[in-house]
């Protein structure tokens, strides 16, 4: 059976779906309440499903929070929402759950989603980019210390030399534990560096719309409500940054 978490602001709700994992034959982890106490359990230990609410309390709400898990930590994620409609599906869609639960559930259809997603996690293999050197289009720049002030480009690491990247064609910075990975249209780089020693040395067209993510406003292609997309992938976007995103993309009506 499987180690789950269990992401739920109501402590009663999280109660009552701890102790039916446990009916299960599950080993649930101790509910969490928000993004960043469940980003810090998933850093500390193995977890084999996270069970989502949407409507979280914190700075980011559940669709928000399984952008990060699913590429910070390749777990899947199933969905609980009290709310069934199609502007929350079409938003939960977004992060590429493996499941999707409205409340109140039985344990009957509780246990159908966890086997689906757990089975379905098994054959798709990882369900997002996970830190690893050895990964496709992985290149090391040193720390961003040791950089000039960005203007137009900067040089990355690319097997025994460098190779030019033009700030134009950067999709977005993502925070990975100790690095930072650079998405570029075409390609991956990983820094040895961190996102406040990027945000001093980028220009105005950057914006940070999480604490873990810098992104290029050039390269926005559509917002939603907790994240926007750039490219093919989406990108979380915390409450407190929403306003002054909304704002610097000139997001009208």
């Amino acid at each position: 059976m499987a180690t789950i978490l269990i992401v739920e602001d109501e402590l009663l709700i999280a109660a009552e779906i701890e102790r039916a994992l446990a009916r299960l034959g599950h080993t649930p982890l101790p509910p969490v309440d928000n993004s960043d106490e469940a980003l810090s359990v998933l850093a500390a230990q193995p977890v084999e499903l996270v069970l989502m609410d949407i409507n979280i309390a914190g700075d980011c709400d559940g669709i928000a929070a399984a952008l990060l898990v699913r590429r910070q930590f390749a777990v899947p994620v199933v969905f609980l929402t009290a709310r069934s409609d199609s502007a929350t599906l079409n938003r939960a869609k977004l992060a590429q759950p493996y499941g999707f639960l409205v409340k109140p559930f039985t344990d009957d259809s509780l246990r159908v989603q966890i086997e689906l997603a757990l089975f379905n996690a098994y054959e798709a293999g990882p369900v997002g980019p996970v830190l690893d050197t050895a990964d496709a289009g992985t290149e090391v720049l040193g720390p961003a210390e040791r950089c000039p002030k960005f203007k137009d480009y900067l040089f990355v690491r690319k097997g025994s030399g460098h190779v030019k990247v033009q700030l134009s064609d950067i999709l977005y910075f993502e925070a990975l534990q100790n690095y930072v990975r650079l998405h570029t249209v075409r390609e991956r780089f990983v820094f040895d560096s961190t996102l406040k020693e990027l945000e001093q040395k980028l220009p105005d067209q950057f914006f940070k719309t999480h604490r873990s993510h810098i992104v290029n406003l050039d390269h926005v292609q559509a917002y939603e409500e907790s994240s926007v997309l750039l490219g093919t992938e989406y990108v979380p976007v915390s409450r407190s940054c929403k306003d002054e995103l909304k704002s610097r993309i000139h997001l009208v009506g």
